[in-house]
C-alpha cells in the first residue's frame, strides 16, 4: 500500500497555499515576461523513486528530443527543480522573446535562452512556495544538464538521485505555456523527504 504523506486537511491546506504561491508567481513572471507566461493550476502528487521512473518513461513518449534544466534548492526546504522543454517549446520561446540565435555560437545562445527563463520560473516559484509555509530556503545556480538530444538519452540524467530515496516524497507538477502558443514547458518540483516534517509542521499550524 501506498505510504500516505499527507491526511486530507494537510492536502487541503497545502493545496491552497501552493495555488495562492502560483498565483503570486504568475503575476511576477507575467510582468517579467510582458505577460508572455501562463500557469495552469499546479498537480501535486505523493511520489516515490518508482513513479519518477514512470515519469521518465513518459517523457520519452511525449518529447522525441528534450532539453532540461536542473536546478537544487537547500535549506528547510529542499529538493531538486526540473524544467523540461521539447523542441516546440523551444521554437515558441524564441518567436515569443523575439530572440535570433542564427548568429554567433547558435548552442551558447539557445542554451542561455533556456537558463534564463528557466531560472526565472524556478526560481519564483518555489521562493514564492517557501515564503508561504515560513522555510528557509536557497537557490544553487542553473545548469542544462540535457540539451536537445534524443528523450532516451535524456533519461538517466532526469531526477539522478532517486534510486537513493526510501519511502515516498512530494511532487509538483506545473505545466505553463507562452502567451499565444499552446505549446506546454514542464516545471516540476521534487522534495526531498527528510524536508517532510518541517512542512508538516507548518500546515499544523494553519489546520
Amino acid at each position: 500500500m501506498a505510504e500516505v504523506l499527507f491526511d486530507e486537511d494537510e492536502r487541503d491546506v497545502l493545496g491552497e497555499t501552493i495555488n495562492i504561491a502560483m498565483g503570486k508567481a504568475g503575476a511576477a513572471l507575467a510582468q517579467a515576461f510582458e505577460g508572455f507566461v501562463n500557469l495552469q493550476v499546479p498537480e501535486i502528487s505523493s511520489v516515490s523513486a518508482a513513479d519518477l521512473l514512470a515519469t521518465r518513461q513518459r517523457l520519452e513518449k511525449t518529447y522525441e528530443r528534450i532539453s532540461v534544466l536542473e536546478q537544487e534548492f537547500f535549506g528547510e526546504l529542499a529538493g531538486n527543480i526540473a524544467v523540461i522543454y521539447g523542441p516546440a517549446s523551444y521554437a515558441a520561446l524564441r518567436d515569443v522573446l523575439g530572440f535570433d540565435d542564427r548568429d554567433g555560437d547558435g548552442r551558447k545562445q539557445r542554451e542561455e535562452l533556456l537558463l534564463e527563463l528557466g531560472n526565472a520560473l524556478a526560481s519564483t516559484c518555489v521562493l514564492e512556495i517557501a515564503a508561504l509555509l515560513e522555510l528557509r530556503t536557497g537557490l544553487r545556480p542553473p545548469r542544462v544538464v540535457a540539451f536537445d538530444v534524443p528523450s532516451a538519452e535524456a533519461d538517466l540524467r532526469l531526477f539522478g538521485d532517486a534510486q537513493a530515496w526510501s519511502g515516498q516524497t512530494l511532487q509538483i507538477d506545473i505545466v505553463f505555456h507562452l502567451e499565444a502558443h499552446e505549446v506546454p514547458f514542464e516545471l516540476m518540483i521534487k522534495v526531498k523527504p527528510d524536508c517532510l516534517p518541517a512542512v508538516k509542521r507548518t500546515l499544523a499550524k494553519r489546520i
